[in-house]
């Protein structure tokens, strides 16, 4: 049977005959013009994910590279089978909402296969719970200073067999490219959860929060006690929001994938993608490149970018995709699924991200990622260049970012935290009688 690897040991899993072991490495894309490798491998033409930092307007013109507080993850195969697959995006938003996203990139992943059978069996309820309970974990952690002011997104996309849950707490979103009488279009897979959306407005009215709706290009925020503004209605974290009608819940749907019908590609990306690229448009960018997911996802993230230059010159949010072309899932029929300790890395994906190996088998996005840069001037440009129209880059905070209000500084996260620090224990609903 296949045996987990022994932490710190510093070596990759022997694969066993007869199984897979993918591996994928998307580095961090730079300016086109500056050059990119191109992804290559067993899982390019199927998986690829690609992410670029933001940028943030300094003083005197002069710009910087914010810290990228995206996170994202792919397994293929997981919960010990070939038939089930799993993609998340997580946006940080905040001060040290990268150390949320990096929570939740580890977590979720870890407690929906802790509970593996009853995720297979009932999706739905084993989704909900989880983000509940690691929302819960997120907000006790540091004695409740450690997302108090800051938080995360959430989409997990679930694949088993010919059937996907999405499961979404905030505004990265998942999307469904397909083929429709020779035409691209697209299908949400999931809901940007806005304050000023129905039912969100009456939740937060109801809990003491005021709405303030999205006009120009400023968007909806739910403002707590006047002080926080935050531009999404549920999150992961966020403990000051929380009293003030944001949750955690996830907005789950289930979608049917029948290739023969059309179904082409899924898109699971952060908002730095759907600021100013439509879903339809970002299918289209996708299916331009039909040979390789690598390449559409690095074109997509490319394009996104370049909008962002265009309207805000000097500010750009973080930017994440991950593209899933159909059919991904290719199951085994000789291969029964196996349980929790039957699951080694020797089945899953594996990969490496700017010179992280991980050995759980996961395609991490961004996972350690720290550290602000001065950019040269040479690679900056004014605010609405190029006949966008942005306007000045002082105001960019109202705007764009997730955070409006200045956040009380928060402890710094802890090094070398315990191992235990990422179990989340998942409590399921007891079965109807």
């Amino acid at each position: 049977s296949d045996s987990k690897p022994k932490e710190g040991s510093g070596s990759t899993p022997q694969v066993p005959e007869g199984r897979k072991s993918i591996a994928h490495e998307p580095n961090e894309l730079f300016s086109p013009r500056r050059g990119n490798d191109e992804a290559s491998g067993p899982m390019a033409e199927s998986l690829g994910n690609a992410t670029r930092h933001g940028v943030s307007p300094g003083s005197g013109g002069a710009a910087y590279a914010k810290i990228n507080q995206d996170r994202g993850v792919a397994h293929w195969p997981y919960n010990g089978s070939h038939n089930e697959a799993l993609f998340c995006v997580f946006d940080g938003h905040g001060r040290n909402g990268e150390k949320v996203s990096e929570f939740c990139v580890k977590a979720i992943p870890a407690a929906l296969q802790e509970v593996g059978a009853e995720l297979r069996a009932d999706p739905p309820a084993v989704l909900h719970q989880t983000v509940i309970e690691v929302d819960k974990k997120v907000l006790k952690k540091g004695g409740g200073s450690f997302a108090n002011m800051c938080g995360t997104t959430s989409t997990i996309v679930y694949v088993q067999g010919s059937t996907c849950w999405v499961a979404c707490s905030g505004d990265s979103r998942a999307v469904m490219g397909y083929v429709e009488r020779g035409s691209v279009k697209a299908r949400d897979l999931s809901v940007d959860m806005k304050p000023d959306a129905p039912g969100e407005k009456e939740r937060i009215l109801a809990a003491g929060g005021e709405v303030s709706v999205g006009r120009g290009n400023g968007p909806s925020r739910v403002w707590c006690d006047g002080r926080v503004g935050l531009a999404m209605s549920r999150s992961i974290g966020d403990g000051e929001c929380k009293k003030y009608g944001v949750i955690a819940d996830p907005q789950i749907r289930k979608f049917d994938i029948d290739v023969d019908r059309g179904d082409r590609f899924i898109i699971c990306a952060s908002d730095g993608v759907w600021e100013f690229i439509s879903s339809k448009e970002a299918c289209q960018i996708v299916a331009k490149e039909s040979a390789s997911a690598s390449k559409a996802c690095a074109s997509l993230v490319q394009a996104a970018a370049q909008r962002w230059k265009k309207v805000e010159g000097n500010y750009r949010d973080d930017i994440t995709a991950i593209v899933v072309r159909l059919p991904f899932i290719q199951p085994d029929a000789d291969e029964p699924p196996k349980t929790l300790d039957q699951v080694g890395v020797s089945g899953s994906v594996s990969g490496r991200l700017s010179g992280h190996i991980d050995l759980d088998g996961g395609v991490y996005i961004n996972l350690g990622e720290t550290g602000l840069e001065q950019i040269a001037e040479g690679r900056l440009s004014t605010a609405g260049a190029g006949g966008g129209g942005g306007g000045d880059a002082s105001d960019f905070a109202k705007r764009r970012l997730s955070v409006a209000a200045k956040p009380a500084d928060d402890d710094d996260w802890e090094n070398g935290s315990s191992g235990d620090d990422l179990e989340v224990e998942v409590e399921m609903p007891a079965p109807a009688a």
